[in-house]
């Protein structure tokens, strides 16, 4: 499996084909057509149920295998960015966005519509248009379908479906230099033919994934500045940028396309988010990576003073995090911990209020009101507050860890085992779920809900458990 999926991360990934026409109108903007190979199915469609499933299993094993961030704001962030720029994008389908720790500067995707970005790429960006940009053009890679397309030209080939390394082989015993002649010509061409379909996959990633920029707001020219960045090879403090050329090969007509384009289309200079700017501080103190210098001087004063007080709670001194301006989730999140950790939950719980209403999307400040209502002895409305997180696929692991840990703090074991089961099902541990569900359905006094939520992740486990079992 693991090889499987190390091809996949080269060959880029699949779900969706886009419909240009419509889309380029939104923008009054021709986008000229690069020649692909057709697939099987019609335009629109979203993937075989098959690629869904294959991708989900993924994103499952990648997570017990890679050192992926499961922290809970910052997998939200990354996701509610990843969804913005989808939502821009037609037909992209289901994706999941993760942040993988990792201080080379790359992206990928894979099949099913699994997209990682590595910590590095995020900290090696200068604004927060510059990391769209990356995001979009991934997205595209999902909206075009491009490892299906790949998969289908290779199929047409006879040089790509292996029977010239079997007519060496044939021909072994008779002449060894000519067996050899037709492997190597045989693996020359499937390499070619890689490069070229990669390059052209990658052109057209560049230029849907600008509409998909354009269309969002953000600065459509930080997609040009990047990849000037990579033609340069740029290695420094912030990562290897070259690495990012080993799966998004660059053509030498690339750049000068992508800024052509860019010329066309409507120049924005947005003001980057307090929550790019602050994820990625916190990003860069989790990981203990370098950063680039940010390019809106302007907001340097908060990302200095938000990392400082993050700094200083993580290192044990959470009074200096009580003082923090509260003007975003972010910060109030930081200073409402801080308050916990000084047993000060009346004042937490108060200057969360401000932002209840994010309580079913925002799992990092849904885990902090749950702590500080439970704090008061609050047990009914802390167990109630977890409830209300819509959880997601990609919901960090450690809301679940977390969350765990509460309700058995409010000696509740059937919504202690619920979220330790929907932590071992985002795992593909799915016996172990199985399990886990079991036994706390046989617990008494659970409530109703508990009970109904304990069912469906039952089902949900058995299936994935047979499904995996097949061969």
């Amino acid at each position: 499996m693991l090889n499987r999926l190390m091809l996949l991360t080269v060959l880029l990934a699949s779900s969706v084909v886009l419909t240009t026409s419509s889309y380029a109108a939104d923008l009054n903007l021709k986008i000229p057509e690069i020649e692909m190979p057709d697939i099987v199915g019609s335009a629109g469609d979203l993937g075989t149920a098959q690629e869904q499933q294959a991708g989900l299993s993924l994103l499952r094993e990648l997570r017990s295998r890679r050192p992926f961030v499961e922290d809970p704001a910052l997998v939200d962030w990354i996701n509610q960015l990843g969804q913005r720029l989808a939502n821009r994008s037609p037909n992209s389908g289901k994706l999941y966005f993760m942040i993988e720790k990792n201080n080379v500067v790359n992206a990928y995707t894979l099949t099913g519509g699994v997209i990682v970005i590595n910590s590095g790429l995020i900290l090696s960006s200068q604004s927060e248009s510059e990391l769209a940009a990356v995001m979009a053009h991934e997205i595209a890679h999902v909206s075009q379908r491009h490892l299906a397309r790949m998969q289908e030209e290779g199929k047409n080939s006879p040089l790509m479906t292996g029977l010239g390394v079997l007519a060496g082989a044939a021909v072994a015993s008779q002449s060894p230099d000519a067996a050899q002649a037709i492997v190597t010509g045989t693996l020359a061409m499937q390499a070619h033919q890689q490069i070229v379909f990669s390059q052209r996959a990658e052109a057209e990633a560049d230029r849907v994934g600008l509409r998909t920029l354009a269309n969002t707001g953000f600065n459509t020219e930080a997609m040009p500045y990047f990849l000037e960045k990579l033609e340069r090879s740029e290695s420094n403090t912030y990562g290897d940028l070259t690495k990012y050329l080993y799966t998004h090969p660059m053509s030498i007509d690339r750049l000068s396309d992508t800024r052509s384009l860019v010329n066309q289309l409507p120049k924005r200079k947005p003001q980057d988010s307090f929550d790019y700017v602050f994820a990625r501080e916190k990003l860069r103190i989790i990981t203990g990576q370098n950063a680039a210098p940010l390019t809106a001087n302007n907001l340097k004063g908060s990302a200095a003073n938000y990392a400082q007080a993050y700094q200083r709670w993580r290192s044990g001194n959470p009074t200096a995090a009580t003082t923090l301006n509260t003007s975003s989730v972010t910060t109030t999140v930081l200073q409402a911990q801080a308050l916990n950790d000084l047993n000060r939950y009346t004042e937490a719980e108060q200057r969360l209020q401000s932002f209840a209403g994010q309580v079913s999307t925002n799992a990092a400040l849904n885990l902090v009101l749950a702590e500080s209502q439970l704090g008061q002895n609050k047990t009914a409305l802390a167990m109630q507050t977890l409830s209300k997180l819509r959880l997601t696929e990609t919901t960090g692991l450690e809301f679940f860890e977390a969350a765990q840990r509460l309700a058995q703090q409010a000696n509740q074991p059937a919504e202690a085992s619920f979220y330790h089961a929907s932590r071992s099902l985002r795992l593909g541990e799915y016996k172990h779920a199985v399990a886990t569900a079991e036994q706390a359905l046989k617990l008494p006094n659970s409530q109703a809900t508990t009970l109904r939520n304990l069912r469906k992740l039952l089902n949900e486990a058995e299936r994935q458990a047979l499904n995996t079992a097949q061969p």
